[in-house]
C-alpha cells in the first residue's frame, strides 16, 4: 500500500476514534446508570443513535462479551443479536485484554458480509469494576470522507 494511502487512512481513523471515544463515554455512563435492564439500555441506545449519525449497530454486552441488548439500528431494535456471544470476535480482543477504548482494524462483518469498524467501549461500575461494554459497528462504506 502506498504511503499517501496509509496516511489517508490512519488520519480518518484519528479523527474517528477521537469522535467516538468521547461519544462512547458519554454512552457508556447512561449505561452503567441503567445496568443491566435490557429495555432501560435498549431505549439508551436508541437514543444514543441520535448523537452517532454514521454508526450502522449499538450494542452492550456483558462482561463475558454475551450481548445483553438487542442489536440497535436505525430502523430499530433486531432482537435476534440478543445473548450472541461474541468473545471470540477479533474486535474485542483490545477491550477484553482490559484497554479503556478501541477502534478495530477494517474487517468483512460475519452476518452483513460488508466492510466494517467497531468501536469497543468498557463499561464500568463503582470502583472501576467492569460491568460489560458498549460496541458501534459502523459500515465503511457509509462514513464520510475526511
Amino acid at each position: 500500500m502506498n504511503s499517501n494511502l496509509q496516511a489517508a487512512i490512519q488520519r480518518q481513523r484519528g479523527i474517528l476514534q477521537g469522535w467516538l471515544a468521547s461519544s462512547l463515554s458519554i454512552l457508556a455512563e447512561g449505561c452503567r446508570d441503567c445496568w443491566p435492564d435490557r429495555e432501560k439500555l435498549e431505549a439508551l441506545l436508541t437514543q444514543g443513535m441520535l448523537e452517532l449519525p454514521y454508526c450502522k449497530y449499538l450494542y452492550v454486552l456483558d462482561a463475558q462479551a454475551k450481548q445483553l441488548t438487542a442489536n440497535v439500528s436505525r430502523v430499530g431494535l433486531l432482537p435476534e443479536h440478543f445473548a450472541r456471544d461474541r468473545s471470540e470476535r477479533p474486535y474485542l480482543a483490545q477491550a477484553l485484554a482490559g484497554v479503556p477504548f478501541s477502534l478495530s482494524e477494517a474487517y468483512i462483518s460475519r452476518n452483513a458480509h460488508r466492510p466494517t469498524l467497531s468501536a469497543i467501549q468498557r463499561i464500568e461500575g463503582e470502583h472501576g469494576v467492569l460491568l460489560g461494554y458498549l460496541g458501534a459497528d459502523f459500515d465503511l462504506r457509509e462514513l464520510p470522507a475526511t
